[in-house]
């Protein structure tokens, strides 16, 4: 093998339309090697994104000299990923033309190889002009992206600029083919009993030819024993053994197990092949509830909600809960989007960090949200280590594809048949999804709805026959009556978006926890939350007088805005954060509002989420991670890999055990989420703490008894006989030998108490720990550092000390 990464030629016009020819990095993309060689500035700083655009409406070309000292048969030509539009020359010979960024490609190249210098040439065609004769079908954000089979969320979103590029984004290599290569293989649990886990392992053979050589494979145990082993002679191009694996040591998602990898080696004379895989069932369980039960009465309640009467037209309401082993998980996670506009850039190191704060934070889900890409192999690696389950949207979003165009349907068969190849033994996989909300308004009793063609005739029959043991899913959302309820299935609370700008308009928000109580559902796949990073983060792309000025055009710029939405995004995080927190006294009040308008979202909606396991089984963050520096964006850590203040309330949400405290009925309740699997036994306080004279006004204490991987309640009162004042929060401590927590509880919006949320400092500091003092209460206290702390974001009381550890 020879790789052909490293230093290419690239050549095109610059953004006065002038030739240019410089070096370029292959794998890389004309935005990143326009900007190593000064042609454009930093694409990220204020409002420069828009000074590279000029890139997306020209040719480009990616030329290489190399040497072959000798040549063999069967050569070929890997490209595991090309962007997008091309023609692909060797030595002056047009090899092939690719239009699909999410598919690999080997190329025979016997008779056209040299022996000596080869040149080998890559002719890119502007994404835009290709389709520009195309006309413009339905979509969200941009409209002539539907045509062409690369990564769309560059083309545009609510939370990322224009980036559409061209390159070799992956590695490109020569290989001499051999006969015998393993081609590809497939391993899964296929079934888990007192006595063993038995495995499938499905192994196919290329150019296949009849010989006394030998396929061997042998598994390994997570501490290195072989527990299995055994030779068989090539006298077929297709194996299927059966593997009784005895005292297996099985794969959990985090927070419910430990992750040991077993190791898988097969072999024959020409090649090799490794894999560290998990054994674990996955089930999803959907199941109708039973009339008058509670988990019944809570959805017929739903329905009756007048926003999302008309969109749920289920008769009987059911759950979505994921089994692993067994064992029941609540799902916490967020949406994981590319975390480079360019996914060359993707630095493995930076996904690493990405996935251990997800780890760290509790996450126990991720999905590859449909308007992005296959991830490179080292994301999912670093999921199966971690315990993350993935759910892996095929790439379709928000739009009204060709898919009753042939040319369409085949390109997504393609896609398919790469994505189940490469990625049906990751351990983490958890199932596929036909697209991103374009069958919102589908359901399982029609074909007459966006995505059908895509999910039945292009996904489905090849899912089925790669990946069997994986759950397909039309959609996402999917299940329900459409797919888009909310009382069944899986369902994406981002999808009703303008009820909820409507009802921010409207309000006062008086009533605010009344009103996002109402969005409670069995599976949330993408729970809608939205506010501002830490200041520090503010300051890598945006000047002072940008973040904290009159000015906030820049905030705006780096906002984005969502075409369904009026006014901007930005201009409903100004009202949001303001009809909540009161009006901004200055700059920098501004942007603390806004962060905390972020907290409180995910507070509100994960404590809801919890409170009613297993009603609720999942709820899924739009979105995890960032694509470029947002100011007021979806994410919870942003672009740099730095938490935002949300992520740390994300964190404290999804502890194994929290208290929250809710109001319905004039009853007051406090209730103790465990999903951990031990009982959850200890002590609580609740108090009305009175924050302007540093005193309790009541307290009471009480002890709770929550069984494993459960919710229930720990205390119950008179709502009405609690003596709230303007100067008074509803505090509940508890602790048990899991963790412990505080939750907080107002009866009104924040700016009718005038709570201090600058009040707290670090008094302490070494290379392990920080300490903080409180000079005032704050329900957030918010502590901005450039690294990672155990804890922040959080409530504390006067004159409290509190020692953090340091985490990366």
């Amino acid at each position: 093998m020879i790789s052909l990464n490293g230093q290419w030629i690239l050549r095109g016009k610059d953004a006065d339309g002038l030739d240019v020819c410089v070096p370029a990095t292959v794998p890389g993309c004309v935005h990143t090697d326009f900007l190593k060689n000064g042609l454009i500035g930093d694409m990220f700083y204020r409002d420069n994104s828009r000074f590279c655009q000029f890139i997306e409406n020209n040719d480009y070309t990616y030329e290489l000299r190399f040497q072959v000292s000798e040549i063999k048969d069967n050569a070929y030509l890997e490209f595991d990923a090309l962007d997008t539009y091309c023609d692909i020359f060797l030595n002056g010979k047009l090899i092939a033309h690719t239009e699909n960024m999410h598919i690999s490609y080997a190329f025979n190249v016997d008779g056209v190889l040299a022996r000596g210098e080869n040149v080998l040439t890559v002719k890119f065609y502007s994404p835009v002009n290709a389709v520009k004769d195309k006309p413009l079908l339905k979509g969200a954000f941009t409209r002539e992206r539907m045509h062409t089979r690369r990564i769309q969320c560059t083309y545009s979103w609510d939370w990322v600029d224009r980036f559409v590029t061209m390159g070799i984004f992956r590695d490109v290599r020569l290989v001499f083919r051999e006969n015998n290569e393993i081609d590809n293989f497939y391993i899964y649990t296929k079934d888990i009993n007192p006595f063993s886990a038995q495995l499938r392992l499905d192994i196919s053979i290329r150019d296949y030819v009849s010989t006394e050589d030998k396929l061997e494979f042998s598994i390994f145990s997570p501490s290195g024993k072989p527990v299995y082993t055994k030779s068989r002679a090539l006298v077929k191009d297709r194996f299927i053994e059966y593997i009784n694996i005895t005292s297996p040591e099985l794969w959990y998602p985090s927070g419910y197990g430990e992750q040991p990898l077993y190791k898988l080696v097969i072999s024959t004379p020409s090649s090799t092949k490794e894999l560290l895989f998990g054994i674990r069932k996955l089930t999803v369980l959907e199941i109708e509830d039973e009339i008058d039960s509670e988990y019944w009465r809570i959805a017929r309640e739903l329905k009756e909600e007048a926003h999302l009467a008309p969109k749920d037209l289920n008769e009987r309401s059911a759950c979505f809960t994921v089994l692993v082993n067994g064992i029941k998980i609540f799902a916490k996670g967020g949406n994981w989007v590319p975390c480079e506009p360019f996914p060359s850039d993707e630095a493995p190191e930076k996904i690493t960090k990405l996935l251990l704060a997800g780890k760290e934070a509790g996450v126990n889900m991720l999905r590859v949200w449909g308007g992005g890409i296959f991830e490179q192999d080292h994301f999912y690696n670093e999921c199966d280590r971690l315990g993350i389950l993935v759910t892996q949207d095929f790439l379709m979003a928000c739009g009204e594809y060709p898919e009753k165009e042939e040319w369409f349907i085949d390109a997504l068969r393609k896609e398919a048949e790469h994505a189940a190849l490469r990625l049906r033994n990751h351990t983490c996989l958890a199932w596929w999804s036909g697209d991103n909300e374009n069958a919102v308004l589908g359901h399982e009793d029609t074909d007459d709805y966006l995505g059908f063609p895509s999910a039945t005739y292009g996904l489905e029959p090849v899912i089925s026959q790669l990946d069997p043991d994986r759950y397909f899913f039309a959609s996402s959302p999917y299940g329900g009556k459409p797919y888009s309820s909310f009382t069944r299935g899986t369902t994406h609370n981002t999808y009703f978006l303008w009820n909820m700008f409507t009802y921010l308009r409207s309000s006062d928000l008086s009533d605010y926890r009344k009103y996002f109580a109402t969005y409670l559902t069995r599976f949330n796949a993408e729970q809608a939350a939205l506010g501002m990073p830490f200041v520090s983060t503010l300051k890598r792309f945006m000047t002072k007088e940008d973040i904290f000025g009159e000015d906030t055009s820049i905030s705006e710029y780096h906002t984005k805005n969502n075409p369904a939405l009026n006014p901007s995004l930005y201009q409903y995080v100004d009202m949001f954060a303001q009809k909540l927190f009161g009006d901004f006294k200055d700059g920098c009040d501004r942007v603390r509002k806004m962060q905390l308008l972020h907290c409180e979202w995910v507070r509100l909606s994960l404590e809801l989420a919890r409170r009613h396991k297993w009603y609720s089984s999942g709820i899924i963050y739009w979105m995890f991670n960032d694509c470029w520096p947002a100011a007021n964006g979806w994410s919870l850590i942003d672009y740099y890999a730095m938490p935002k203040p949300a992520y740390y309330v994300f964190k404290r949400c999804a502890k194994p055990v929290i208290c929250s405290i809710s109001e319905k009925d004039n009853v007051l309740q406090v209730r103790i989420s465990n999903d951990s699997l031990e009982k959850a036994q200890g002590h609580g306080k609740l108090y009305l703490y009175d924050f302007r004279n540093d005193k309790n006004i009541f307290d009471i204490d009480f002890d709770f008894n929550v069984d494993l991987n459960a919710s229930g309640v720990a205390f119950t009162c008179d709502y009405s006989m609690i003596p709230f004042s303007s100067s008074t929060v509803l505090l509940c401590d508890v602790e048990c030998e899991i963790n412990s927590d505080r939750a907080f509880f107002i009866p009104v919006r924040y700016k009718d108490i005038d709570f201090n949320y600058n009040c707290v400092k670090i008094v302490e500091e070494n290379n392990e720990f920080i300490t903080v003092e409180a000079d005032d209460f704050t329900p957030f206290a918010l502590i901005d550092v450039p690294y990672y702390l155990e804890e922040n974001c959080f409530a504390i009381k006067k004159g409290e000390r509190k020692r953090i550890k340091k985490l990366f």
